[in-house]
């Protein structure tokens, strides 16, 4: 029986909680399909955070009896292979084969998506400060992730650790059809996630009025913390915020690693339409 493990290492805002979630929630049907999505202390879905510690003892437990695959996922392994050296050392010297998996999303998309987690993550740091986003608008927000996001080198730094089977880079919309190719369809018995346990952007309209709102110290914190709950509860209404502007921004910006997954990967990642 070969042994093998799918690394799922992000990118951030690309699904990567929608996917955890899934693979929590269907144990019973994963191991009837010889699938094995080890339990990890903690609140995250993702199993892979502490990739960097992993050991032979633990390697050698997810492959319990009838398990030939174990799925392993987190989203902050994205750039950073250096965390997946003790596992290709292992996996190596085990004949356990790897196969990466990145999901990713066209960048435009990906800067809205991370605006809104950044507002969720340092709302109170922004509130207390009253300077969102370091006083960055949404052009110098998006500048500083280009400069220093490099997908295509994150991508390459992985597919260097574990080369016997190429990267597999997708859209975050193939999600479901990537998993099932490699481990069966009838491995999952359930797809759909309740909304309260995936990461839902808040709308970019939303993440603007806020932070105007933090620029004006005549509007009290509570009201603000209000304003965030409220967008909390309209993440699925129309957005006017994602303008046709920014859109074209963002995608000008990343251009050049568009170019480097198309040359490099075979991969499209531009904007379509």
């Amino acid at each position: 029986m070969t042994r093998r493990i799918l690394l799922h290492v992000g990118s951030p805002k690309c699904g990567s909680t929608y996917l955890q979630q899934v693979m929590k929630h269907n144990t019973e049907s994963l191991a009837a399909a010889g699938v094995c999505y080890p339990e990890v202390e903690g609140t995250h879905p993702g199993n892979a955070g502490a990739l960097a510690e992993v050991d032979l003892a633990t390697v050698v437990r997810w492959f319990a009896p009838g398990i030939d695959t174990v799925v392993l996922s987190h989203e902050d392994l994205f750039s950073m292979a250096k965390k997946g050296d003790a596992l290709h050392a292992i996996t190596r010297a085990e004949k356990i084969s790897v196969q990466v998996i990145m999901f990713l999303r066209p960048f435009s998309e990906f800067m809205f998506g991370d605006y809104s987690q950044f507002m969720k993550q340092h709302f109170e740091s922004y509130l207390t400060k009253r300077e969102p986003y370091g006083g960055m608008n949404f052009r110098d927000f998006t500048m500083r992730r280009a400069n220093s996001m490099k997908p295509a080198v994150y991508a390459r730094n992985w597919n260097v650790r574990f080369d016997e089977n190429p990267i597999i880079l997708a859209g975050h919309r193939e999600i479901r059809s990537v998993i099932e190719r490699l481990i069966g369809p009838e491995a999952v018995a359930s797809w759909d996630v309740h909304p309260t346990l995936t990461n839902p952007s808040l709308r970019m309209e939303d993440c603007d009025r806020i932070a105007a709102a933090m620029r004006d110290r005549a509007i009290p914190d509570e009201d603000i913390r209000e304003m965030l709950r409220e967008a909390y509860r309209q993440t699925n209404a129309p957005d006017v915020g994602k303008t046709a502007e920014r859109i074209a921004f963002a995608e000008a910006e990343f251009a050049p690693q568009n170019e480097l997954l198309l040359s490099e990967f075979g991969f499209d990642n531009r904007r379509k339409g």
